[in-house]
């Protein structure tokens, strides 16, 4: 595979693990990022575009 191709994803991939390790604020409080959270919420946007789509 081309190396130019292998540098790039590894940029994607570093770029995308340190958006996961961001801090969110809740009423000015920093809480850690909670990937489950998200998930379920992501999941729920699919369900709903599905039943608009349907």
């Amino acid at each position: 595979m081309n190396n130019l191709v292998l540098i790039r994803e590894k940029i994607k991939r570093a770029a995308r693990l340190n958006k996961a390790k961001l801090l969110a604020t809740k009423n000015g409080e920093i809480t850690p990022y909670n990937p489950t959270i998200f998930e379920l919420r992501q999941k729920q946007a699919c369900k709903d575009i599905e039943a608009l789509n349907s």
